[in-house]
């Protein structure tokens, strides 16, 4: 693929008759080639390589950073790069004799590496986003940080928890000394009534225990 980019910010064609496709078609590629080997590999002979080819694919597009990306980590230029590998690598395992499926699995294979590395070499990749990832790797991670203006308020400001301990301490203080000088106030006022009860009480106590401790009669004669 030729470096400089067209007026729109995309790499240019590759010339009057070249032919450009989107990012996110070749990521659908990817995936319909991963499904394609898994699903073919029950059908043909060892098809072990068939179903790790659609693993690699499969990982390959959703780990690129075009709209297909689950998890976007590659860019787009070294993931054209590297799917154009794993697609040659692909092709050269399948003509191992120890890895080589049958004749079904083996077409298969070759559909699959030259669908992928051709559309892979007309893919246009995105500067914008090249960039934007350099400046964000440039920067580091960033904080998002919200602040919140509250504009003031007419009325008094609100109290802070030390002053409101100190208010609750002095109310309690004055609550407190209110019902103490009540009580005082209630005693002061009944206290003559309950004396003289309570006078009442111990002269009645005392005329008791006199009847009860005085000297008892002479017991009358004995009749003759």
């Amino acid at each position: 693929m030729p470096p400089d980019a067209g007026a729109d910010g995309r790499d240019a064609p590759d010339g009057p008759t070249g032919w450009r496709i989107q990012f996110w078609a070749l990521q659908v590629l990817e995936l319909g080639v991963a499904f394609l080997l898994v699903t073919q590999s029950v059908h043909v002979g060892r098809g072990g390589l068939l179903v790790a080819g659609g693993v690699v694919f499969g990982l390959l597009a959703l780990t690129a950073d075009g709209p297909l990306g689950a998890v976007r980590v590659v860019g787009q230029r070294l993931h054209v790069l590297l799917v154009a590998g794993a697609a040659i690598a692909f092709g050269a395992l399948a003509a191992l004799p120890s890895l080589r499926p049958d004749l079904e699995g083996l077409l298969v294979v070759g559909a699959a590496v030259v669908a992928v590395v051709f559309l892979a070499s007309r893919t246009m990749t995105d500067p914008a986003r090249r960039g934007r990832r350099a400046r964000r790797r440039a920067r580091g991670p960033v904080i998002d940080a919200t602040a919140t203006v509250v504009p003031p308020s007419d009325g008094p400001p609100e109290p802070s928890p030390s002053d409101g301990t100190d208010s609750a301490l002095r109310r309690a203080g004055r609550t407190t000394g209110a019902a103490a000088a009540v009580g005082k106030q209630v005693v002061d006022q009944h206290r003559p009534q309950v004396e003289d009860q309570v006078k009442r009480t111990l002269r009645g106590a005392g005329r008791l225990a006199g009847k009860l401790a005085g000297p008892k009669g002479t017991p009358p004669d004995p009749p003759r």
